[in-house]
């Protein structure tokens, strides 16, 4: 036979015989393979659901762009039998936000928002299912009585960004086309060219997906190498009665292909399984709807290709002390001692490709910088598996040969095996490492230092109030009646009611603020000498410095009404007074005119919004709340707002939603691997366990042994992870050119976590110890 042909038949034969060995080379070598499986398996099902992320995204963006009932061409609409009125009635319910539309159609052929199958009656609405669910579970009283509306259907799948989602639609019948925020369509959905994300936004969501998928290519790589020795000592013997290297390394990898394919089965059949309970599961706010978890067609073939090409390349790396030696295994008093310096080479090799190469922010939208980062992360992040085992590996011997039976045990098995006495805890020291620099990555992101220090008075602690304002576009003539609902709800100590608009120069220029109440009212605004109905005072926020005031009041002044570009003469201005308002809205320097009807005049009044200035005490119960349904059951058309509470960029929040979600899936996956790391450590010293038991080892102490075992690679591992999370955290800061801010409740409650895992893996590993420990464990076949 052709030699060539001979080596490719003897290759196959030796892949078949590492396969046989996995099947039938005993009950070690089917727990071996069975554990190999699941730890593959977990593996890929997670790889399966990242690789669903492009799918859901494109679902998401469908269903958003269908719902856009927003004329954005900004043509006119005639009322027809095709159009419909529409009105933006958001609200928020203990921190919740809950999407409101208001619908009234104009005729029979009106279309329908996506997901609805009829127009709700008026008074009537549709909700979503969350919405339902909420309004119909306990402590939401209050809510129920904000939409105090007979429900006549649920919002279906088509209407919603998600499962998980609070909508309503409310019909109306007195909707008016350009009233306030009301507005006639003709259609619903816009489709628009995605804009590119900023520079900040594109490096959070490189740095997401580097930090979700390091850890599981590093769960995969120790699945691999579960039971390990076993097989190590079994490719020895192979060696000794005469299989060369070659013939070795091809037996380890039908070994490790065969479970590496059991694996990547079980891991889509769990994939499979998962994906139709995937509505019931909300991590962060954020849950799916099934047929988003589709994953790529393309991705699903990478992630096979790469599932076992990463368990062939592990399985040739930890076999070079059996290729050298065919009784390396047996030999194992000399033991190399291992270099730190390459270990050390990797993190500064990550530094410098960020620090040195990446220079320019806007260089991220590109392929070369998007690569360049992506290279700097995985060299720092996959230093953390260098370094730790170097660690360990000091720390046993600097600390060896004192302290309580229970540490010296466990510091002579990770003297002995440190290897397998890090592989485990590797995953979960890079994903907190990840986790660490996310969450550094995302306050120096979100932090804005003007904001800090914009309003000191409501983050101050001895500050017991806050002020919202309830505005609606219309009915301005009824803001006397409004204030005194306001100022009956519990928790608000005052309550001033006046009509507000904006009007400017003719020539568009600056727009000015000019605010309608009687004297009763105005008074409660300002410190007014007199006051009688036709007057009008000209005011400034205390405490403000008008250096840059940009409006010019005059008596007499013709100014344009914003609302439909109407003419007003500013009325005589009786006096000037110091304002006593402490809205935060109020916080710029321009004066603003306040006016009784009599001056305004009916032309302004008519186009004002009618608005109620709050001031809520906070040691109220759910006083926001109670604001929020006092102000519903005015007018479902009442946006109220608490403008001293800071908000966030919605995209910003959006994408660190998602990260914190993946960040927990994978977290829970590095348990789950920690699990069967210690599982697999206690099964290979069985009988070890049971020779110290029979001698009369306590069984509190083998406990003790086995949680240092977990605890002090656990705990090396988080300081390792912290300062390179920190340090690549602050890094991809100064790519975009932000300062560092530490949340450190939060880094320390990551760090946390991974405490709580070492110890919940010692207790889950208690049953398998104690079986272990019994006098059958002495029997050895």
């Amino acid at each position: 036979m052709n030699p060539r042909l001979q080596r490719r038949f003897g290759g196959l034969r030796a892949l078949g015989l590492g396969a046989r060995f996995a099947l039938s080379g005993g009950r070690e070598s089917t727990v071996r393979a069975a554990l190999m499986a699941i730890g593959v398996g977990l593996g890929v099902a997670m790889l399966l659901l990242a690789a669903s992320v492009p799918t859901a995204r494109h679902h998401r963006d469908e269903r958003t762009h269908a719902r856009i009932d927003v004329n954005l061409d900004d043509r006119a609409i005639d009322a027809s039998d095709h159009t419909v009125l529409i009105d933006d009635i958001d609200t928020v319910f203990r921190g919740k936000e809950i999407r409101g539309r208001m619908v009234q159609p104009e005729g029979s052929a009106a279309p329908l928002p996506p997901g609805l199958q009829r127009f709700p009656r008026p008074g009537e609405m549709v909700v979503s299912p969350a919405l339902n669910r909420l309004l119909t579970s306990s402590g939401s009283d209050l809510l129920r009585e904000r939409l105090a509306h007979p429900v006549a259907g649920e919002v279906g799948d088509a209407g919603l960004l998600d499962p998980g989602e609070y909508v309503f639609y409310l019909g109306g019948d007195h909707l008016v086309a350009g009233v306030g925020d009301t507005r006639r369509l003709d259609h619903f959905g816009k489709t628009y060219p995605r804009k590119p994300l900023s520079p900040e936004l594109v490096l959070l969501g490189i740095a997401g997906i580097i930090v979700l998928l390091v850890p599981i290519g590093v769960f995969i790589a120790a699945a691999v190498r579960f039971g390990g020795e076993h097989r190590d000592r079994r490719l020895a013997a192979l060696r000794l009665i005469g299989a060369d290297r070659r013939m070795t390394a091809t037996v380890a990898a039908g070994e490790a292909a065969l479970s590496t394919l059991a694996g990547t089965v079980l891991g889509a059949v769990l994939f499979l399984t998962g994906r139709q309970f995937s509505e019931l599961v909300e991590i962060q706010g954020l849950s799916v709807f099934t047929e988003d978890l589709t994953p790529e067609p393309v991705l699903v073939l990478l992630t096979v290709v790469a599932v076992f090409a990463l368990s062939l390349l592990v399985t040739r790396l930890s076999m070079h002390k059996v290729s050298v030696e065919p009784l390396g295994v047996v030999r194992r008093s000399a033991r190399t001692t291992r270099r730190l310096w390459w270990r050390i080479a990797l993190p500064v090799l990550g530094l410098v490709v960020l620090r040195v190469i990446v220079q320019n922010p806007s260089g991220l939208h590109g392929g070369s910088g998007v690569a360049l980062v992506a290279v700097g992360m995985l060299a720092l992040l996959v230093g953390v598996t260098a370094v730790l085992p170097w660690t360990v590996e000091h720390l046993t011997r600097l600390c060896g040969g004192y302290g309580p039976l229970s540490w010296q045990l466990a510091l002579r098995r990770m003297q002995l095996s440190s290897e397998a006495a890090t592989r485990s805890v590797n995953g979960i020291a890079v994903a907190v490492a990840g986790a660490v620099a996310l969450q550094t990555l995302f306050t120096g992101l979100a932090h804005n230092p003007a904001d800090s220090a914009a309003r000191p008075a409501d983050r101050s602690p001895a500050s017991h109030t806050r002020i919202g304002v309830a505005r609606l576009d219309s009915g301005a003539g009824n803001t006397a009646a409004y204030a005194p609902a306001f100022a009956a709800t519990p928790g608000v100590q005052e309550a001033v009611g006046f009509a507000e608009l904006s009007v400017s120069p003719p020539d568009s220029g600056f727009a000015q603020t000019v605010r309608i109440a009687d004297c009763a009212q105005l008074r409660r605004l300002a410190s007014l000498p007199s006051c009688s109905d036709g007057d009008a005072f000209l005011t400034a926020p205390p405490d403000t410095d008008r250096a840059h005031d940009l409006t010019t009041w005059k008596t007499g002044t013709t100014l344009r009404v914003d609302a439909d570009g109407s003419r007003w003469k500013t009325p005589r201005i009786t006096a000037t007074a110091p304002a006593t308002s402490t809205d935060p809205a109020d916080d710029a320097a321009e004066r603003i005119l306040l006016a009784t009807p009599g001056a305004a005049g009916p032309t302004v009044t008519a186009h004002a919004v009618s608005t109620v200035r709050l001031t809520c005490t906070t040691t109220t119960e759910d006083v926001q709340d109670r604001v929020r349904t006092t102000a519903a059951k005015l007018d479902p058309s009442f946006a109220v707002d608490f403008p001293g509470q800071p908000k966030g960029d919605a995209a910003l929040d959006g994408i660190w939603r998602a990260l914190l979600a993946g960040v927990a899936a994978v977290l829970l996956l590095i348990a789950a691997s920690m699990l069967l790391g210690a599982l697999e450590q206690i099964r290979d010293r069985a009988r070890v366990l049971a020779v110290l038991s029979a001698f009369g080892t306590r069984r509190r102490t083998l406990a003790g042994s086995v949680l240092w075992q977990t605890a002090l690679p656990v705990g090396l591992g988080l300081l390792v992870a912290g300062l390179i999370g920190t340090t690549l955290g602050g890094t991809l800061l100064g790519i975009v050119g932000r300062p560092v801010v530490h949340d450190w409740s939060t880094l320390l409650a990551i760090a946390g976590i991974g405490a709580v895992a070492s110890v919940g893996v010692t207790l889950l590993t208690l049953p398998t110890l104690w079986r272990s420990t019994r006098p059958q464990g002495l029997r050895h076949e």
